[in-house]
């Protein structure tokens, strides 16, 4: 049992860390159709995951892309680009938080608690743009 607690704490310092060092490049916000708002910051950190196909074939994705979300409810979390076929879909590496955007519009779905799968958090479109792109942070082609 005190391992599992050590365990647990030292995760979330990490995930602590993640969020204290986050540098961002640009900054939205989201609006839902009740006015509830949803910040997210945009920043790049060199990241490894594993993407499995349908066929339960895994295959390695490697990201220079995150978000630092912070809910409506004052929750904050960074996550990962990862693997998507349509839209832009960013991932917390425990898998609880999926961030998701697709044109204008985003969702914020947490794991359930009960079964499987993700639960509604957020659902809006793009009210604001914060902060602009830094050109000298944009990768060379």
């Amino acid at each position: 049992m005190k391992r599992v607690l050590l365990t647990a704490l030292g995760l979330l310092l990490l995930a602590g860390c993640a969020t204290w060092t986050f540098a961002p490049i640009r900054s939205a916000r989201f609006v839902s159709e009740e006015g509830v708002y949803l910040n997210v910051d945009y920043g790049r950190e060199e990241h490894e995951s594993t993407f499995v196909a349908p066929n339960g074939l895994e295959l390695p994705f490697r990201t220079k892309l995150k978000v630092r979300v912070t809910a409506p409810d004052g929750r904050r979390f960074v996550a990962w680009q990862v693997m998507s076929p349509r839209g832009v879909l960013y991932m917390t590496d425990d898998k609880h938080w999926e961030y998701f955007e697709e044109g204008t519009g985003c969702v914020l779905a947490e794991r359930s608690d009960v079964g499987e799968g993700y639960e509604l958090r957020f659902q809006g479109v793009l009210c604001a743009n914060l902060k602009q792109v830094d050109e000298s942070k944009r990768p060379r082609k």
